[in-house]
């Protein structure tokens, strides 16, 4: 497979909490995986074993930018875990706790994107509510939360993306019941 630029690559919006975080090993639900408990500015993150390298399978085939709370935070003690380098940031500039930001921030990234006729791919714990109006006609969105998992599991990615992984590294898939 030939390198691609950032602008001929798939483009991947990732939040933290509820995805890379697992909020479901946070409220006690068990895992058959491991979890690491990470401290990033004065908070407890809960990382399973796998997400590093699922998320640097991601970023090897994608441009991905973090859509997270934690905005710029999310490249210290987080990116560091995964074994990721920082990624670039979607950010309203507010500091909002809040998530409602996120769809008008992130529009017009994804808007370029899908006019260069990119992929677009937002993994998110939307609660079955994903901004689907707010977000241009062409955005997919993974919704961590839709099964009560609240983390990113391989099988939630879209198949196109797993395509685009490298084939001689195996796909691991995961119970977590």
């Amino acid at each position: 497979m030939s390198e691609k630029t950032n602008n001929q690559k798939p483009l991947v919006l990732l939040d933290v909490d509820g995805v890379i975080n697992d909020l479901g090993a946070l409220s006690g639900q068990r895992r058959v995986y491991e979890v690491e408990r990470v401290l990033s500015h004065g908070h407890i993150v809960h990382i399973p074993d796998y997400m590093g390298w699922l998320i640097r399978k991601i970023t090897d085939v994608a441009e991905v930018h973090w859509c997270t709370t934690w905005r710029h935070r999310a490249n210290d003690e987080i990116a560091s875990q995964l074994g990721i380098d920082s990624l670039s940031v979607v950010d309203d500039g507010t500091n909002s706790r809040y998530v409602s930001w996120k769809a008008a921030a992130a529009h017009d990234l994804v808007d370029t994107a899908l006019k260069q006729g990119r992929q677009v791919v937002w993994i998110e714990d939307f609660y079955g509510d994903p901004p689907v109006a707010a977000m241009p006609v062409g955005t997919q969105f993974v919704d961590t939360a839709k099964n009560h998992e609240m983390v990113l599991q391989i099988e939630m990615l879209p198949a196109w993306l797993l395509e685009l992984f490298d084939s001689s590294t195996p796909v691991v898939h995961l119970a977590t019941h």
